[in-house]
Order: C-alpha cells, then structure tokens, then sequence
C-alpha cells in the first residue's frame, strides 16, 4: 500500500513539473522571439552596393543595443540584433526579410532601410502581423497608409513635409529663382518632388526642369550639366549621399553656383566633407535636420554620451557622421517602444507602445518631441534649417512643424 502510495505521490510530483515547465515555455515561447531572457529583433540594410554609405546605421544601432545590454537589457531580456545586407535591392530585401521571419523567428522588423525596400516586404509582414518598425525611410506612406498597414511606422520626419519647407522658403526668400531638380526615380524620389511642388504653391512654374537617375547608377553628370543648361539657379536635390556628392563636384566643376537645397538623408557633415575634399564648393548650401547638434554642441550630456557609446561599442564609426546618430537615436526609440510594452512581451504590445508616445529622445535636436497617437503615425514631426558654412551645418530660424 505504501508503495503505490509513494508511487503515485511521484507520479503525481512529475506531472505537476511538467505542467510548471510547459507553462513557463509558453509563456516566453508564445510570441516569436522573445523569451525569458532574450528578444530578437532584424532588419536589412544596404552594407554594399549603391547606397553602401548608410551601411553605419545598422552598426550604430547595434552599438546602443550593446550599451543598454551592458545595463541589464530591457525588463531583463538582452536585446538581440540580426541584420542582413540586401544592397537596397527589394529583389534581396524579399527572401532576406522572409529569412528573418520564418527561420530566424524575430520578433520584429525593425529599422530596415529604404523606401523600395519596405514597400516590398509591406504587404507580408502586415499580414502575417509582424512589426515593421522604425523603418530607416522618411516616405509619408508609414504614417498616411496605417489604416491598411497597422504594423508598420517610420521614424524620421517625412519627405514631403521636409521638402514642402524648402519649397516654401524658396518661394518667399528666393523671388527670382529658377528651379533644376535632381531626383531619384521612385517613390523616395516622388516624394521629395510632391512636398516641393506643394510648398511653391502658385510658384511652382518656376521649376525649369527636373531631371531623374536610376537608384542603382552612381554617374549623374549629364543630369545636372542639362539642368544648368536650362537656366537653373536653384538646385534641389533629392537623391542618395553618393549621388548627392557626385552631382555636388560636378556642378562646381561646370562652373554652376545655385542656390543648394540638400535633402537630409544625404546632408551629413561628414558627406559634406567628402564632398569639399573631392572640390565641390558647398558653402552656403542649405539643409534641415532634426538629430541632436552634437557638431556645434560637443559639450552636452547628450553628446558625451553618444561619443561615449560610440567609442565603446562601435569604435570604428566616426561619431561626426549624422547617420551614426541616427542609428543611435532610432535606437533608443525601440528601447524606450520596448520597456514601454512592459514585461509580458507580445508585438500587440509593440505597436501600441510605439502608437503612444510622449517622449523626449536625448539624441534628437532640443526642442524635438516624439509624439505618436493610434492616428497620427509620424513619430518626429519638427525639424530646423541649416546651411552650411566653413566645415559644419549651422541650425538658424526656428523649429518647424510639418503642415499635413
């Protein structure tokens, strides 16, 4: 009798451990990705190939993932970060962020880069519910379309509200101009193109031409020797840094001076100097930013800290590139959306926390507020201009907001 009372006591202890168990594996195993200890987040980002210079971000995100792990993670998981290279190619974004999805199991796609990019991966990730967040492309889309996509969001301010600002100042600063644009030949490009017709407003006769390059060609020379030709002497520029650079070093090669408006994803200081290295006259030139002004300000706590991270954890980035400090403030925008979500980690969670902020991001320019709410999907939503003077962007006005 005693040992069928011992027996089925251990039985009894056995099946009660097994159910302990499996519990505890399903409550980290429930939502792919996360467990007790650790939550894995991916992205793809173009480490190579014709928008190569952006290559830094994923390495600086990885730096301040890497920081706060440092710091017990996040409600005590570890934050793991996997990347893979699609060249901005949407043709190698597809299987690399199924990849990611379906044999990496992350939790999240975060901060992939590239308007063609996410656009190729929208549709599957929404519909098999995955988070595609803090995407490294200031298209309106992520904000305009999440009725029909709720599981993607942006980060950075959009395009056409940045090139609306320039188009508006043109207007009312520059009564004589005569518009030449270079733009990239997609929705990036259009983009930028729509926001500057809508800021010149009854003026936008004053664009004379606008000339296109395709996003996988470095050589735009012809396109801006014609928009010289037709008599610009405005230049708008809404292409990649390389581009970018490029179309700087030839106009001042062809003896053409306009008055520079540079878009922001291509504006670093640091591509401004490569730019003047390879004899491109950029002074005066004008920009907007809405990053943390770690140049003119080296001595906030906000800048030790950056350049300390960076230092530490990414010591082969130069800390005066604005795209590491992107990649650290987008960064801390996934750390805060995650202790936000709280400890019951599910991507439900996620979106609502990143679709309710109220938050000041110590990377970002003072002044910035990132607010969100379940209708208004654009995080950052003000940005100042700059021009460009000896070797650093000076902020001057004040901080705008984006007109919808």
């Amino acid at each position: 009798m005693t040992r069928r009372l011992n027996g089925a006591l251990a039985l009894a202890v056995l099946v009660l451990a097994a159910v302990v168990v499996s519990a505890a594996f399903a409550a980290t195993s429930a939502t792919p990705g996360v467990t007790s200890k650790t939550v894995t987040i991916g992205g793809t980002f173009p480490l190579t190939g014709a928008a190569a210079l952006y290559g830094v971000i994923p390495k600086a995100e990885a730096a301040y993932f890497s920081y706060v792990n440092a710091r017990g993670g996040v409600n005590k998981r570890q934050i793991v970060f996997k990347y893979y290279d699609d060249g901005y190619n949407p043709a190698n974004t597809v299987p690399l962020t199924k990849k990611l999805v379906e044999q990496d199991h992350v939790f999240a796609i975060y901060g992939s880069l590239g308007t063609a990019p996410t656009l190729a991966t929208r549709d599957y990730l929404n519909k098999a519910k995955v988070p595609q967040v803090l995407v490294a492309t200031g298209d309106s889309y992520w904000g305009a379309q999440y009725k029909k996509y709720p599981w993607t969001i942006g980060f950075q301010p959009d395009y056409p509200g940045e090139s609306r600002v320039y188009g508006q100042f043109i207007a009312s600063k520059v009564p004589q101009a005569k518009i030449g644009v270079l733009m990239q030949d997609d929705s990036y490009g259009q983009n930028y193109y729509n926001g500057l017709v809508a800021g010149l407003g009854a003026d936008k006769s004053k664009i004379v031409d606008v000339e296109k390059y395709d996003a996988t060609s470095t050589d735009v020379t012809q396109q801006v020797v014609k928009l010289k030709a037709a008599g610009a002497n405005v230049f708008a520029l809404f292409a990649l840094p390389t581009q970018t650079i490029t179309a700087l070093v030839v106009a001042t090669k062809i003896g053409w001076q306009p008055t520079t408006f540079i878009n922001n994803v291509s504006s670093s200081p640091l591509f401004m100097s490569l730019a003047q290295q390879s004899g491109a006259n950029v002074q005066g030139d004008i920009t907007a930013t809405y990053v943390n002004d770690v140049w003119n300000n080296p001595d906030t706590a906000s800048a030790k800290l950056y350049k300390s991270i960076i230092a530490k954890y990414d010591p082969g980035a130069d800390p005066l590139d604005a795209n590491v400090l992107f990649g650290v403030a987008n960064a801390w925008t996934m750390v805060a959306a995650l202790k936000q979500a709280g400890p019951n980690l599910t991507r439900a969670g996620l979106m609502t926390a990143l679709t309710n902020m109220n938050q000041v991001n110590p990377f970002l320019y003072s002044g910035v507020k990132m607010v969100t709410t379940p209708t208004e999907r654009f995080p950052i939503d003000q940005q100042i201009l700059e021009q460009y003077k000896g070797t650093a962007w000076h902020p001057f006005g004040h901080l705008f907001s984006k007109a919808r």
